[in-house]
């Protein structure tokens, strides 16, 4: 790494007690580099993310403006704005202001901060060793990279940035280990049948969004509301979104207008499952139960006096974990039930590439799902000599 900017080099000084060079600079000639025509800067609003609240400039490439660069860089930085979720934002905003936080507090020269010398990103990323999990440090280091891209500015991360994360992450402290979540398996949807008062509209309403969110291997998120005010309630699946096929073998499709990894929504296909966790008859005997205009939440449920109600997730978890740990099983989550689904999947033997389809997975990333490995390992891979010489005999 070079080593030959100023401030660089008197900010490592400052750590190393080496003086640093002063280099030598020689004036250009004011006719072989004519002053640049300056740039119009751009008025952009204040955004309570601080991923955006730097855009105030034109492209660094473009060296001079041109007739029609003002609106084109606008139409450029609303588009690009759009390029990550809301909620991905918020927090990448998190990470530029702890990592301005960070250049403050240890007296980094403005010059080598946004956009960031590859020495300082390194230390700011070293910084978490042994304070934070190595996925903190790289969340933090994918969202200074946002801020480079959101300003057009040259991300100078390297190989040596890799290194230092790669550090970070052995050298995360055991308080910050989590086990894995255990997921949701068909013995504690078989509980849960048991447990819940199938004459309690709610209780309808429950065990069918948990057999779909099991089966449709769903995220809670993209089913269920957070509260009965939820302002992204149009983000969730209404009863208008479920249709039936008229096929040999009948699934059920339900839209989700959006989802984590698709903005513009997904479809989940539910097929018929053995008693009494099938998915299909959950689902219809809620909507029968729970009657209500086509336009209401999918899973909205009925009161004691009859008026509908949103089912939320605080209730809809509640309500489970009511069942579960009378039982003996340990509280859980709402990702359980997504990882619950892929598990069981793959359990009875569904190809990956099918469970990844099912599952609406846009990588391989529920590989790290596979929780009962014990049972999947001789699954899939026992005997393999025995079955080899079975199909050439």
């Amino acid at each position: 790494m070079r080593t030959d900017n100023p401030a660089l080099c008197s900010f490592k000084s400052r750590l190393t007690n080496v003086a640093p060079q002063t280099p030598t600079h020689t004036r250009p000639s004011s006719r072989q580099n004519p002053s640049p025509r300056p740039i119009h800067k751009l008025h952009t609003p204040h955004r309570k993310s601080g991923l955006f609240t730097d855009i105030n400039h034109m492209p660094a490439r473009i060296q001079a403006p041109f007739l029609g660069a003002t609106r084109l860089e606008r139409q450029i930085q609303s588009v690009l704005e759009r390029g990550w979720a809301s909620g991905t934002v918020d927090n990448y905003g998190s990470s530029v202001t702890r990592f301005r936080e960070f250049c403050r507090r240890e007296h980094i020269p403005r010059s080598l901060q946004l956009p960031a010398h590859e020495f300082v990103l390194c230390a700011f990323a070293a910084s978490s060793a042994r304070v934070h999990a190595g996925t903190t440090a790289r969340k933090n280091i994918s969202a200074l990279k946002a801020w480079h891209i959101v300003n057009d500015q040259p991300w100078l991360g390297g190989p040596r940035l890799q290194y230092v994360l790669a550090g970070v992450e052995n050298l995360t402290p055991t308080s910050s280990k989590r086990p894995p979540r255990p997921p949701i398996s068909s013995a504690m949807l078989a509980e849960l049948h048991r447990g819940l008062d199938f004459s309690a509209p709610l209780d309808v309403a429950v065990y069918a969004a948990a057999c779909v969110a099991f089966w449709g291997q769903c995220r809670l998120g993209e089913l269920l509301p957070i509260s009965q005010i939820d302002r992204s309630l149009n983000e969730k699946p209404t009863r208008a979104n479920v249709t039936q096929s008229g096929s040999s073998k009948p699934s059920t499709k339900i839209r989700l207008p959006h989802t984590k990894t698709q903005k513009a929504g997904d479809d989940v296909f539910l097929v018929d499952q053995s008693r009494p966790f099938n998915p299909r008859t959950a689902l219809q005997i809620h909507l029968t139960v729970n009657t209500l205009p086509s336009s209401s939440s999918l899973f909205a449920y009925r009161d004691r006096h009859g008026a509908p109600r949103l089912l939320t997730r605080s209730i809809f978890l509640e309500r489970c974990n009511t069942v579960w740990t009378a039982v003996g099983y340990p509280r859980t989550t709402g990702h359980s039930f997504r990882i619950g689904g892929t598990t069981e999947l793959l359990l009875n033997n569904v190809p990956p590439a099918v469970v990844k389809a099912m599952g609406r997975w846009s990588s391989d990333a529920f590989m790290k799902y596979w929780r009962s490995l014990d049972i999947i390992a001789p699954l899939h891979g026992s005997n393999l000599h025995t079955k080899a010489a079975r199909l050439l005999g």
